[in-house]
């Protein structure tokens, strides 16, 4: 026996879904003024780049 299932309105469905979390997205990102299509500044691409200059504390006085 095949259970035969209509395709059609499941695609239209999770694409009317997927549409509706998109709208959502934007429009929340833009409420809080941010831009939406912006790359994402991560902590872990800073500290890549960085030299460590500057980072050594062990190395100062205590100043007695």
């Amino acid at each position: 026996m095949v259970i035969l299932i209509p395709w059609k309105p499941v695609v239209v469905c999770w694409c009317l879904i997927a549409a509706m979390l998109w709208v959502g997205y934007i429009g929340y990102s833009v409420v809080e003024g941010k831009n939406p299509f912006a790359m994402a500044h991560h902590r872990s691409s800073r500290v890549q780049t960085n030299d460590g200059v500057g980072h050594d504390h062990r190395t100062q006085s205590t100043g007695q």
